[in-house]
């Protein structure tokens, strides 16, 4: 991480135009915009540019990330945001693999999250919970440790997914298909082409959560 390519400031913004819905985004690397030059190339601002131009309105976007952030330092760090937001969106994962976080821990903590923002301005606040992005598949390494990341992130996607089934208003985004994950790897890893799958694919999940909810946004931003 001390080594990895991350743009300066923090990965926020805005789309221009009238009732705009407000995204709070929290999470690790992946939001820090791991691997490519600016902002508006990370996962996201593709998410929130694609949720604007999806319900055609402007977007503004907030985040809390830190390379390391895991999910109990985030269950730490939410309430402490402005939590008036239409929709939090989590992209948690990588260092809770690397610590072997446990999937008992992992849904304590979305819970948690859960309830934090649900007890801002909006009870009703929509969540997306993306999955954890295949890491075992980006580099190069031994076998044992390929399955040993292959089953801590099939352990915590399943949990995020249960919750998602369980409790209204939560969206679980899967991680676009790597099929040409060999031309990934030998492209020097080509990042820009990862965050912007990964960013369609974690705003339409996104744009579907913020859609019962538009005319309440409308209102309220009016």
């Amino acid at each position: 991480m001390s080594n990895a390519l991350f743009p300066a400031g923090k990965p926020e913004g805005e789309v221009v135009a009238p009732d705009p819905p407000r995204m709070l985004f929290i999470g690790d690397s992946g939001a820090s915009s791991y691997g490519v030059l600016n902002h508006g190339l990370g996962v996201v601002s593709q998410a929130a540019r694609y949720v604007a131009r999806e319900h055609s309105t402007g977007c503004s976007w907030t985040t809390i990330t830190d390379t390391e952030l895991t999910m109990a330092r985030a269950v730490q760090e939410l309430p402490s945001a402005d939590l008036d937001v239409d929709v939090l969106v989590i992209l948690l994962g990588a260092p809770d693999v690397l610590l072997g976080t446990t999937a008992k821990a992992w849904s304590s903590g979305l819970h948690e999250l859960i309830s934090t923002v649900r007890q801002g301005a909006h009870p009703d606040c929509p969540v997306v919970v993306a999955a954890i992005p295949p890491m075992y598949r980006f580099r190069a390494m031994p076998r044992f440790l390929h399955r040993l990341m292959a089953l801590q992130i099939t352990r915590l996607n399943r949990a995020s997914l249960t919750i998602a089934e369980t409790i209204p208003g939560v969206r679980y985004a899967v991680y676009p298909s790597l099929e040409d994950c060999d031309k990934f790897i030998q492209a020097n890893l080509n990042w820009k082409n990862a965050h912007s799958q990964w960013g369609k694919q974690v705003g339409a999940a996104t744009a579907l959560a913020l859609e019962p909810h538009l005319d309440r946004i409308s209102r309220t931003r009016s």
